[in-house]
């Protein structure tokens, strides 16, 4: 696998920056410049180019606001990946110093200055490009997520925000109606700073790409126990100390509420509910809310010769849902006279069932043990184990 990518002035050619990942060399400046003048050659001809294909890759150009060149050189990745990675790194842009500056660049050299702190962030979007989710948000799931909604609203109104969240290890537990209202795109990119930094405490201006892209929001996020944070957008007031202290104050009697919430990483399932012995993982997918939970069986003992690493069955199960289900899911979308409700994949060493309940998706990992119909019935009763609960939050 290896990516290039590299943002240009769309009318001048003049490069921004230039990321690679994986087994590549830096590009020179004349083969950039070449790239971008077969573009700028078929623009003057009103000649839309927009991917070409080689031998063991492809070459994508896409044009943003009319002013910035996005060209993306990939192999060992999927077309869509790669549309989703360039697309991210813009928005990625916008995030960090607004709409405005990118559509009028009066200084090439300032602009770069003030995009640096979205290198950063495009920086652990190539890190992770291999196996992340770049349209859902990861989640927990936990027993204490309705209690802790409920005083998470209480929050919200006290430091007059309606977008807040509770996350667990970097994973949302619990959000307000506001933050789920948010695009993913905003969400994401919010989650993808936290990932990012080296502390988990912020206060930083942000440029929310579909909400507001021309108004900087703050987003807040305030440390209560090790594992356990709150996130929060708000305005230019109330200032961080005063939030900060506020918190814990809010949150001083709900300690061991949270604390419990904890317990739940790294399963990110509650320790409630017992999988069938032939599960090896799963993958709960929520399109409404556009997040998931993916977890492996920690209780599970394996007694054959071959054994997945817990690691491996995660890839398994991502795999899956994009080269699978997210693939029927965009073939079929709504409205669609078929619809796809199940798929599954067969292998020497284990099997892939996939179940789609109204805005529900379960995946799940199966020993290679287990016939193909039975797959059918146990995942059926483990997505309803999951999300019967009324105490979790999904």
């Amino acid at each position: 696998m290896s990516i290039h990518l590299m943002c240009l002035t769309s009318d001048g050619g003049v490069p921004i920056y230039s990321k690679k990942k994986g087994d590549c060399e830096n590009l020179p400046f004349s083969t950039i410049a070449s790239l971008n003048g077969v573009h700028m050659f078929c623009k003057s001809q009103s000649v839309d180019l927009s991917i070409t294909h080689l031998e063991e890759g492809m070459i994508i150009w896409k044009e943003y606001d009319g002013t910035l060149m996005m060209i993306g050189i990939a192999k060992g990745i999927t077309e869509k990946v790669l549309r989703n990675l360039m697309d991210f790194s813009y928005y990625s842009m916008v995030f960090c110093v607004g709409i405005a500056a990118i559509k009028k660049i009066k200084n090439i050299d300032r602009f770069k200055r003030e995009l640096k702190n979205c290198y950063t962030l495009i920086d652990q979007l190539l890190e992770v490009v291999e196996s992340d989710f770049f349209r859902y948000n990861e989640a927990v799931l936990c027993p204490e997520s309705m209690a802790m909604l409920v005083k998470l609203n209480e929050f919200s109104i006290q430091i007059g925000s309606p977008f807040c969240s509770i996350l667990v290890r970097q994973k949302v537990a619990c959000g307000t109606e506001g933050w789920w209202d948010l695009d993913i795109v905003d969400r994401k990119l919010l989650m993808v700073l936290l990932n990012a930094s080296s502390t988990i405490q912020q206060d930083v201006p942000v440029f929310l790409p579909k909400k507001s892209p021309g108004i900087a929001y703050r987003f807040i996020s305030i440390p209560i126990t090790q594992g356990v944070s709150i996130c929060a957008l708000c305005g230019a007031e109330p200032p961080y100390d005063k939030l900060q202290t506020m918190s814990q104050q809010f949150w001083m009697n709900e300690i061991d509420l949270l604390i419990t919430a904890e317990q739940n990483y790294p399963k990110n399932y509650p320790a409630t509910v017992e999988l069938d012995s032939s599960i090896l993982g799963f993958l709960l997918v929520s399109k409404e809310h556009s997040k998931y939970v993916i977890s492996r069986n920690v209780h599970l003992t394996t007694t054959g010769k071959r054994t997945l690493s817990g690691n491996h069955r995660l890839d398994i199960l991502r795999t899956f849902f994009h080269q699978s289900v997210e693939a029927m899911e965009d073939m079929f979308r709504d409205g669609d006279k078929v619809m796809n409700l199940e798929q599954y994949w067969c292998s020497d060493y284990h099997k892939c069932h996939a179940l789609v309940e109204g805005q529900n998706i379960l995946c799940v990992l199966y020993t290679s043990a287990i016939p193909t119909h039975i797959m059918r019935l146990i995942t059926q009763k483990t997505l309803n184990t999951l999300i019967s609960d009324k105490d979790v939050c999904w």
